[in-house]
């Protein structure tokens, strides 16, 4: 499965699926110090139902909260999902090395964490992208983050987060995880982190 970005910020982004269906948005107003990613998914509409402001029949998706995360500067982020919330500095723990950066090459920890069903995963943060891994011997590819490709080499594509069949029991984990990893790796490649 793809969840294809519909902007090059995975911080502000609605997430369609291959055929162009929303499925989830992730809306990061500005601000200073304490940016806070809400995390929306769509809830179907089997039934017309009518509007509440007006007698019309409504097919119009709605959104239902499934999550945030607080990217704090200084203090630990926090992850709000499941009706709990967890320290980042707890939740995950820093395993084994990788590089990123544009300029200034950085050597940066890749994060593990324990998955609602128990197992450990592994994201790998690496200079252009990041992919999630079991934790295992197997090192079994869960989900990868593809780059924006404007078509100068290859074909033009949007960002995608593909997220692999060993994965789908835990979508929205993933997804919650990968906001936190994704602007800590843009970060490093940024030389901001």
């Amino acid at each position: 499965m793809h969840l294809y970005l519909s902007d090059h910020s995975h911080l502000n982004s609605v997430l369609t699926n291959e055929d162009g269906q929303v499925l989830y948005k992730i809306e990061t107003p500005h601000s200073v110090g304490t940016r806070t990613s809400h995390i929306t998914c769509v809830v179907p509409n089997g039934v017309p139902r009518r509007d509440e402001e007006d007698t019309a029949i409504s097919m119009q998706d709605k959104f239902a909260y499934f999550g945030q995360v607080e990217h704090n500067l200084i203090a630990s982020s926090v992850l709000h999902f499941g009706g709990d919330q967890f320290e980042t500095k707890k939740y995950f723990r820093k395993e084994g090395w990788g590089i990123c950066g544009r300029t200034d090459v950085e050597v940066v920890r890749h994060r593990v964490f324990t998955g609602i069903d128990g197992r450990e995963y592994k994201w790998l943060l690496r200079s252009f992208s990041c992919k999630l891994i079991t934790n295992d011997d197997s090192n079994t590819v869960v989900a990868k983050f593809h780059r924006e490709s404007l078509g100068i080499i290859g074909e033009a594509r949007p960002a995608s987060l593909e997220i692999f069949e060993t994965g789908e029991h835990m979508i929205q984990e993933i997804l919650l995880t990968f906001v936190y990893i994704e602007k800590i790796r843009k970060d490093m490649e940024r030389g901001s982190a």
